[in-house]
């Protein structure tokens, strides 16, 4: 299936360089004629809209350049082509720079001329509409985007109020090959331990140094584990100590994540608590 032509509104009070205009246009482009500004702001609503307006300067009632500024502000893809004769030079100038008109063509034109200066308005226009629908995406984009992320927001709000009042407290700790990190604690940490969570980040070897001496080797053997690959998951049960010096059994569950190569990146685990298990 072939592309539409481009729509052109040719305005012209003289029916010779109407004609004209039609018979030089008509091949390559939809033509549709208007003998004053009335008649084109008519064909505007009726017809349009045009992705280029041609038209004479010198017309009674409206003149072109007046006409192309109502065209402009009624629809602003559409392009403007002011027709004038030498006389009409500086007139035409002016509204060039006014930004009322992308171009304009001295009487009389030739064929070539008046092909070529339509060709290239009806590429602007179509550029300018593309650049506008661009922009209309990308602004219902961002308002879907924003909208998504007030939503995450709120999840984000909730997961952290679960977390809080879950008995089991979260954590992943990164591992670089060298060392292991903790790179997330859950906020009912100080219920598990008294301490607030940031002591365990900014402290190393703190969790550790809370077990139990006969439980620390057991601990750090899956941990060895679960770092070198061999296994992907494991849970190991052990005692650390509160802060107010009670003991407290802890059940921690632990499970790596591996890079495509089987290395591993990063342990995540729960702790919970069960000594009301005994």
């Amino acid at each position: 299936m072939s592309e539409p032509l481009p729509k052109i509104l040719c305005v012209d009070d003289e029916p010779d360089c109407a004609n004209l205009l039609e018979r030089h246009l008509g091949g390559q482009f939809d033509c549709v004629l208007a003998g004053d500004g009335a008649a084109a702001l008519a064909a505007l609503e009726a017809q349009g809209p045009f992705a280029v307006v041609v038209s004479d300067y010198a017309m009674p009632g409206t003149d072109g350049t007046a006409l192309l500024a109502e065209i402009k502000a009624r629809q602003p893809d559409t392009v403007g082509i002011l027709l004038t004769a030498v006389d009409d030079l500086d007139v035409a100038v002016r509204a060039l720079n006014a930004g009322a008109v992308f171009r304009f063509v001295r009487k009389p034109w030739t064929a070539t001329e008046i092909v070529t200066a339509v060709r290239e308005a009806a590429a602007y226009a179509e550029l300018v509409a593309n650049e506008r629908r661009l922009r209309e995406q990308l602004a219902r984009v961002n308002a879907e985007l924003d909208e998504k992320l007030q939503d995450l927001d709120e999840a984000n709000q909730l997961l952290e109020y679960w977390v809080e009042f879950s008995p089991a407290i979260l954590y992943s700790f990164s591992w670089d090959g060298a060392q292991l990190r903790p790179s997330y604690i859950g906020k009912n940490f100080l219920r598990l331990t008294g301490y607030e969570r940031t002591t365990a980040v900014i402290e190393p070897g703190f969790w550790p140094g809370l077990m139990n001496a006969s439980d620390r080797a057991r601990y750090q053997a899956l941990l060895d584990e679960l770092l070198a690959g061999e296994r992907l998951h494991g849970v190991v049960e052990y005692a650390i100590r509160h802060r107010d010096g009670n003991p407290v059994l802890v059940i921690d569950s632990m499970r790596a994540v591996q890079d495509g190569d089987g290395h591993t990146l990063e342990v995540l685990g729960a702790w919970l608590d069960i000594s009301a298990r005994d």
